[in-house]
């Protein structure tokens, strides 16, 4: 039975564990715990430690991480037929500023809960195991549920999902993971490029700064024409649509420059500047598109500058995805919706990259739901999520577990 108690009680003892990442804290403590909480149930439970070669290419494209990447496979099963996977991340982005709360207990106030995670997604990983020891006892179904936690969602997902499905550790003919809204389900979303640029520059002091190549200064005209890009992106809006409260109506591509570093001293010329850039690519675009038109920005720049210079890396590619609304699991997940909320589940694509992806490019038909809202302060100070919203997911899930495998 789903209760307010049964799912705090999950809740707590996952959001008192500190999983940040980076660097990927205490992954093998809270899988312990999940095990805990699993086994009276009769699972087959694994605990897969990501090989170190994996790892090792996420160090190379300049993520600081530390630690063992552990993830938990939990399956039960009843006789012959299909599989389902449930599919839920363990780790949190750093609780960093000043909360009403200590960020790793959970706080139950005015119908919220609060606590670093509670939305994002440690409130739907309780509810997934809180289905999983539901569905123990219930021999309303026939099939396969697997439970996968994984590691490492929040800087890309390829020591967690992505390398359980790349391996072959985990197949089935559907999957939700629960790391999106409580008013929608997400059946596709953007994937994300990711550059790195050092602009060289040559180095003077300041008073004979005709001298020198100001590195800042060459960088800045780089800025400029990624803002004019960044517009003709924005009107390059894919057939997906949005969620209004985005403040747009369809999926759209975008990049953005997320840090800025250079100088070392106000009277020396900066002789380099890094950025790091952020390319959000549209489902119905081509990676390999999006990298040779940001080429074509730099070599435009290089041709009409010949003291701009620049190193340029480009980091690993999250996929896009898209899943059409009438394949399955999303048509029983929206009927299970509108029996549990008594109102129609719309429909929307992600602006966000989603560990969705990672099982859509293997075959899998994909849904995304969760438990956060616009107003949950997802990656903020005092991340909270509504009690009602954690409830509603879990009886959504089961519902839908159940009319699935029949």
């Amino acid at each position: 039975m789903i209760t307010e108690n049964n799912l705090e009680a999950i809740l707590r003892s996952l959001i008192e564990i500190d999983t940040s990442t980076p660097p990927g804290r205490n992954y093998r403590r809270i899988c312990e715990v999940i095990k805990e909480l699993l086994e009276p149930t009769g699972c087959d439970i694994s605990l897969l430690r990501t090989p170190s070669e994996r790892v090792k290419k996420l160090v190379e494209q300049g993520e600081e991480i530390s630690g063992e990447r552990i993830n938990l496979i939990a399956k039960i099963k009843r006789g012959e037929g299909k599989t389902l996977i449930l599919n839920g991340h363990i780790d949190v982005v750093p609780a960093t500023g000043n909360w009403k709360h200590p960020p790793f207990d959970l706080i139950s106030e005015d119908n919220y809960w609060y606590g670093r995670g509670v939305a994002d997604m440690k409130g739907s990983l309780a509810g997934l195991i809180k289905v999983v020891q539901d569905l123990s006892s219930n021999d309303n179904w026939k099939g396969t549920v697997v439970l996968e936690a994984v590691c490492d969602e929040e800087i890309g997902g390829y020591t967690g999902t992505a390398y359980l499905h790349d391996t072959g550790f985990v197949k089935g003919d559907y999957c939700i993971v629960g790391d999106g809204y409580a008013n929608n389900v997400t059946n596709a979303a953007n994937g994300c490029l990711r550059f790195k640029i050092t602009v060289r520059g040559k180095s003077v002091h300041s008073s004979m700064n005709w001298r020198g190549i100001n590195a800042v200064e060459k960088a800045s005209n780089l800025i400029s024409q990624l803002e004019s890009y960044n517009k003709v992106l924005n009107q390059r809006r894919s057939k997906v649509p949005a969620n209004p409260e985005t403040g747009v109506d369809f999926v759209t591509p975008s990049i953005s420059i997320g840090t800025i570093r250079g100088g070392t001293k106000v009277n020396i010329i900066p002789d380099e500047c890094f950025l790091e850039i952020d390319r959000r690519v549209g489902p119905q675009e081509d990676k390999d598109a999006a990298i040779i038109e940001f080429q074509r920005i730099l070599d435009d720049l290089k041709s009409n500058d010949k003291d701009f210079n620049y190193d340029l890396h480009i980091g690993g590619f999250h996929d896009s995805f898209e899943i059409p609304e009438n394949i399955e699991p999303i048509p029983t997940l929206k009927e299970a919706y509108r029996q549990v909320k008594g109102v129609s589940c719309p429909v929307y694509g992600g602006l966000g990259c989603y560990d969705a992806a990672h099982v859509a490019k293997h075959g899998i038909p994909v849904a995304v739901l969760g438990t956060s809202r616009v107003e949950s302060k997802v990656h903020g100070i005092d991340e909270r999520v509504r009690i009602r919203d954690v409830l509603d997911f879990t009886k959504i899930i089961e519902t839908t577990s159940i009319k699935l495998l029949r």
